[in-house]
């Protein structure tokens, strides 16, 4: 009897209430006087059933493990880890070095932004959805926070798996980031609420810049890496280095660096630390190495007026250039 209470507990999890029934009649005809165990059954059934039917997670992702090999899905699902949250608690924070990607099973989430001592609504999240694609893909810190408002459930990918499926299963990564690019981007919804991260002035710098990375000590260690400018603003840099292992280029990530580079029209060598916040991917030919976007916050912010100076040089180069 005490077998089949727990097969109809079981059954009326699944909410397969014919089987649970008929089991709670076998342990009447088992032992008629069991008046506590039918009970019991009986109540169990009931709870059961009035709770709302929990879709399972590869129902929720029909449309996602449909577009894989019957292989891939089952590496992509065997992968995934489940998780629960309680309202109020927080599934990732702005700012924090967490790169999985989140698949929510049930319940709903909301994304906040704070600036400063502002905190802003971005969006909600609920089953069906996913989160903190930006930082899974393109190792960055993450650029909003997301909280539970309801039970939740979810089940995540930590963001190492990409590498170890570069061997055998090549186009998951791509799979996954056609999938991905349906969602609505955090950045974009930032923008449309004036409160784009990026809200300094940013002027494309050609130019070499040298880097090293800083231990926690706050010594520079290391030896010397090079790579091009991309953009600098009074607050940062981004720059591009080349690199064979993209799991060193992400480990970049949350460190901070010791950078030299030279600020037209004088050519001023400028030397600041800076805390790297986003490595960004650029795929390379076969025989080429991968190259990465490394972008940098300043310790210290620069003069504005060396970056209109500086603006102001490269302009006149391209119209002297123009005219040639």
């Amino acid at each position: 009897i005490k077998g089949l209470l727990a097969l109809i507990s079981q059954y009326a999890k699944l909410h397969d209430f014919d089987k649970a029934e008929a089991l709670r009649e076998r342990i009447i005809s088992i032992d008629p006087g069991s008046l506590t165990e039918v009970i019991l059954a009986q109540e169990i059934i009931d709870r059961a059933r009035s709770e709302p039917v929990s879709r399972s997670h590869r129902e929720v992702w029909r449309e996602l493990y449909d577009q894989f090999s019957a292989e891939e899905a089952e590496a992509l699902e065997s992968e995934m880890k489940e998780v629960s949250f309680e309202p109020g608690q927080v599934i990732f924070a702005q700012g924090e070095k967490k790169s999985n990607l989140y698949f929510i099973d049930s319940g709903q989430a909301k994304h906040i932004f704070t600036q400063g001592a502002r905190e802003v609504f971005i969006k909600k999240v609920a089953a069906g959805n996913v989160a903190n694609e930006d930082s899974f893909f393109d190792a960055g810190l993450c650029t909003s926070t997301l909280i539970a408002v309801e039970p939740l459930t979810l089940h995540f990918l930590p963001a190492i798996t990409l590498l170890s499926w570069e061997g055998y299963l090549p186009t998951i990564e791509a799979q996954l980031r056609t999938f991905c690019a349906k969602e609505v981007k955090i950045p974009e919804l930032l923008k449309e609420n004036v409160l784009d991260r990026r809200i300094q002035r940013r002027i494309p710098l050609p130019g070499r810049i040298l880097l090293k990375i800083v231990d926690a000590a706050g010594e520079v260690v290391g030896k010397t890496i090079r790579g091009d400018i991309g953009d600098v603003s009074v607050g940062g840099v981004s720059f591009f280095v080349q690199s064979v292992n993209r799991e060193q280029a992400q480990m970049l990530l949350g460190h901070n660096l010791h950078l030299r580079f030279n600020m037209p029209p004088v050519m001023t060598e400028i030397e600041q630390i800076g805390k790297v916040l986003g490595v960004k991917h650029f795929p390379g030919g076969l025989e080429e190495k991968e190259k990465y976007s490394v972008h940098v916050k300043f310790r210290k912010i620069l003069p504005e007026k060396s970056i209109t100076e500086a603006e102001r040089f490269i302009k006149m180069l391209k119209i002297a250039k123009s005219r040639r």
